[in-house]
């Protein structure tokens, strides 16, 4: 890497969650007089049903340098390979075109596979954040082959640092700065919002009973489980059974594009032609500075999201984690877990919702100062390209 240039970083985008991670370091990054930001978005964060969180990025007024479209539509485990296939092929030549100095990329999705894979192939140093993480399902072993592709590693927890560490990687270049998705979230519930039903109901393409948000409601975040594909749709069934014994609204998310979407839609849209699922409202996206501020409200969120866990932890929301695609993930005292059993999930809901108003808050993903941590690491730090095991 060159010594003393303004430094190109391209940061890859390819769904909601990957957005609502990376907010505020982009912000940070587009202030920086060392660095000239990049924006790359692909997979689902290009595709209308999940929300077109490219179009959201751009009302952001951020520029995006290069969309690519990849994502395979089928909803399968082999769908998610040929994705993950064609996003490499996309994705390098994106990379030739815009000659990034480093790509920083989120999590443990298979597009972000794709990125390192392609970066590191074409000698572009890699960042990587929410690496060392454990959790169930593809991801745990998605996250961790990216950590090995990785040259730099921003750990959102101690024990993720650890981890990192364990696996081999230069304690030279592995920092815990925390989670930048908290940075979003403790400066956006300082800001009031003047009309909250109106951003909700009336600014986005959602579908069902509108119900006044600043009442009791439950959220509902139930995403596909991979290596469950084929039982998806009777889990989410199960999770519908359970949140519609409750006599208060609901705030249903339409599920991500991974294998087993289709499974949730299915149960989801069943449920609503047969009346099962009744007195709720169901939304593909939320903006960060709105989705915060629901979860902030929220009587109980409810589901397989990694919402519950981080964002949910900082901000005390009650949770019920349902399944296993969050097993042996760090979290707070404000979750409590439940077998994909409608009657199970049903008690813990409930036992949640005793909870009333009573935050249960903690710091395990840091203190909302991530983003500038990273950044100010990213203008000075120089890596070598070729990686070595360190154990």
């Amino acid at each position: 890497m060159i010594k003393n240039k303004k430094r190109n970083i391209c940061v890859a985008i390819f769904s909601r969650a990957n957005y609502g991670s990376i907010r505020k370091v982009l912000v940070a990054l587009k202030k920086s007089k060392k660095v000239n930001l990049q924006i790359l978005t692909g997979g689902s964060a290009n595709i209308g049903k999940y929300g077109l969180v490219s179009d959201v990025i751009r009302k952001d007024n951020f520029k995006v340098d290069e969309d690519i479209y990849f994502l395979v539509d089928g909803d399968t485990p082999v769908t998610m390979v040929k994705t993950t296939g064609l996003g490499m092929i996309e994705t390098s030549t994106a990379l030739q075109r815009l000659k990034p100095d480093i790509v920083l990329t989120v999590g443990d999705r298979y597009e972000t596979l794709a990125t390192v894979v392609s970066a590191s192939y074409m000698n572009i140093p890699v960042a990587h954040t929410m690496g060392g993480e454990i959790t169930g399902t593809i991801d745990e072993s998605v996250r961790h082959a990216i950590t090995k592709f990785s040259h730099m590693h921003f750990a959102a927890s101690k024990k993720a640092k650890v981890n990192i560490l364990k696996m081999g990687e230069n304690k030279k270049n592995v920092f815990h700065v925390g989670c930048p998705r908290i940075d979003l979230v403790k400066e956006t519930l300082k800001n009031k919002i003047k009309n909250l039903n109106k951003e909700i109901f009336d600014g986005n393409e959602g579908v069902g009973q509108k119900f006044d948000i600043n009442k009791d409601f439950i959220t509902v975040m139930h995403y596909p489980v991979t290596t469950e594909y084929g039982q998806n749709y009777k889990h989410m069934k199960q999770v519908i059974k359970a949140v519609n014994k409750i006599n208060i609204p609901k705030l249903f998310f339409w599920p991500n594009s991974d294998a087993g979407s289709e499974e949730i839609s299915t149960a989801i849209r069943e449920s609503r032609e047969k009346k099962t699922i009744t007195n709720s409202w169901f939304i593909k996206n939320l903006k960060p500075e709105i989705f915060f501020h629901v979860l902030n409200k929220t009587k109980c969120l409810v589901g397989n999201t990694s919402a519950a866990i981080r964002e949910g932890s900082f901000i005390g929301v009650p949770a019920v984690s349902v399944g296993t695609r969050q097993e042996g993930r760090e979290r707070g005292k404000n979750v409590i877990s439940s077998r994909c059993e409608y009657n199970e999930i049903y008690k813990k809901i409930i036992k949640q919702m005793k909870k009333g108003k009573r935050k249960i808050r903690n710091n395990i993903y840091g203190q909302g100062k991530a983003s500038e941590k990273i950044v100010k690491i990213l203008e000075k730090i120089n890596v070598k390209i070729q990686k070595r095991l360190m154990y």
